[in-house]
């Protein structure tokens, strides 16, 4: 190559490095001014503002967050000169290996808080700015890095001012960003992938500044359809938060944790906050020390507790059995008009504008409570739990019942399970049909395991007194064959689905391929 090729060569790279000093500079001017919002964005966060106007300035000061890891992200792009290291950079916050699960709370509180704790990597920026104004904490945890992803964002998320706490929804909001963004770092660029999802402010808020008391947490946290955090925020104290979790768990399903000895939770009141054990049985503990918030050394040990929690719930994920067809307790599934909210140990069922409901199904309250009646001694049908008859309906005209026992779609992988299936769905129609009811919509997704040995026939809001003769133009149950109907009735015979043959649920239970112990 001439001398003249490389002197041209060399003339091109450095323009194009100008441009790219002239972008990094401008770059920078843009990230200062975003800075400078948001330090005025805080001190009218810190102030006395209607809940409106307060909930105004939350969403701009997450849309100029996201404007600040944006110019973040282009200033490091548009230097092209160090590769992301993120990979690297975040083995200095994370343990070197979690191998077993810890068995006791004194074993987790040295996991979320080990003596040898690592370090927060961010940009040289912010390390040096931290130096200055404190030096040991700076020190003992941050660590500078470049300006990758990870410390980039890591940066952002340590610039974010806990402010003055002036209602239960601004401490669930920043709790919840911290572990959103320290948990989202360590999927992205941690050896530890997993699916999660976190539900925020589960809780229903009131007119004023705190939420109502009720069943489900704040905050959670699922994974493969099991909950592994559960958090409670309070504007009052530690203890209040505290008292309405207890309140609120149970004791872990074996059946769909197996052998797992606890699972996460933490309080959080003020700037306080506190991680804690939710034992197999049910007992909550506190473990490590009461965090403050508002203090740079404590802001710094919580964002790595939440890495060493992160490890610890991928290693619990691992350890869990596979369990088809359930859902995490505390989390809603809601279609149309019904609502489903499972609890620990226990289903609430909802169905709004349920006069309509009865008129399109052609059943009434009457019927459904008589079902439930008859079902009390049969473990193949579900349980109502603790209501009078005068509780089912609310004043807007919403249905709820809570029943148990949970379950999950069933798994048959022998002979033996299906005959035990067939039986108990038998058992549970016997006892509808001789309470002179029809159930109407036997089917594999209305039919749950509650145990190895045990089915249960659900969804008995579709009951009907028994015959049950269809009226022109009835299309709930459109899809039924003529020949499971008797002329133009619905009979307890048609509940059997059997098309060439007519057979009771009682006549079944007699056949020597139900009626023979199941091995």
């Amino acid at each position: 190559m001439s001398m003249l090729m490389l002197l041209c060569e060399l003339w091109l790279w450095l323009c194009t490095f100008a441009g790219r000093m002239t972008t990094i500079l401008e770059v920078q001017d843009e990230i200062r001014k975003v800075e400078g919002e948001l330090e005025e964005l805080t001190k009218r966060l810190q102030e006395e503002v209607p809940e409106a106007e307060r909930a105004h300035l939350w969403k701009e000061e997450e849309q100029l967050r996201e404007k600040e890891l944006l110019l973040m992200r282009s200033g490091q792009n548009s230097t092209a000169l160090v590769p992301d290291r993120s990979g690297e950079w975040i083995k200095h916050m994370l343990m070197p290996g979690l191998t077993t699960l810890p068995q006791h709370d004194y074993d987790l509180a040295n996991v979320l808080f080990p003596e040898k704790h690592g370090k927060l990597p961010v940009t040289r920026r912010l390390y040096h700015e931290r130096l200055m104004q404190k030096p040991d904490v700076t020190e003992s945890f941050l660590i500078e890095a470049d300006d990758s992803a990870l410390p980039t964002l890591l940066t952002s998320v340590l610039r974010v001012s806990f402010g003055r706490v002036v209602s239960e929804t601004y401490i669930s909001a920043r709790i919840v960003a911290f572990l959103e963004d320290i948990f989202e770092l360590c999927r992205s660029y941690s050896p530890y992938k997993f699916t999660y999802q976190f539900f925020f402010n589960c809780n229903e808020p009131t007119a004023g500044s705190s939420t109502k008391d009720r069943s489900r947490s704040d905050t959670l946290l699922t994974a493969y359809e099991c909950t592994f955090l559960i958090g409670e925020d309070k504007l009052s104290s530690l203890s209040d938060a505290e008292g309405d979790l207890r309140a609120k768990v149970r004791p872990i399903s074996t059946m769909f944790y197996g052998e797992l000895q606890f699972i996460l939770g933490y309080i959080a009141a003020g700037s306080a906050f506190q991680w804690l054990s939710i034992g197999k049985s049910g007992v909550v503990r506190r473990v490590g020390p009461t965090l403050d918030l508002s203090t740079d050394i404590d802001r710094c040990k919580y964002l790595l507790s939440i890495g060493y929690a992160y490890q610890l719930i991928k290693k619990m994920i691992d350890s869990v059995p596979e369990v088809p067809g359930h859902h995490a307790m505390f989390t809603v599934d809601i279609v149309g008009d019904r609502t489903l909210c499972f609890f620990p140990d226990r289903v609430r069922k909802s169905i709004k504008n349920f006069d309509s409901f009865c008129r399109e199904m052609m059943t009434g309250l009457d019927v459904i409570l008589r079902a439930y009646k008859a079902g009390e001694r049969c473990p193949s049908l579900p349980q109502l739990m603790g209501k009078t008859s005068d509780d089912y309906i609310s004043r807007t005209g919403t249905y709820t019942v809570e029943i148990s026992p949970l379950g999950h779609a069933p798994i048959l992988t022998s002979e033996q399970s299906i005959r035990m299936m067939a039986k108990n769905v038998c058992e549970a129609l016997s006892v509808l049909h001789e309470a002179g009811l029809v159930h109407r919509d036997v089917r594999l997704p209305n039919v749950v395991q509650v145990s190895q040995e045990q089915f249960m026939l659900i969804d008995l809001e579709t009951v009907a007194a028994s015959p049950f003769r269809l009226p022109e133009g009835f299309e709930y149950l459109r899809e039924w064959s003529i020949e499971m109907l008797e002329g133009s009735f619905y009979t307890p015979m048609s509940d059997m689905k059997l098309r060439s043959k007519k057979c009771t649920a009682a006549m079944a239970l007699s056949d020597p391929w139900l009626s023979d112990p199941v091995l």
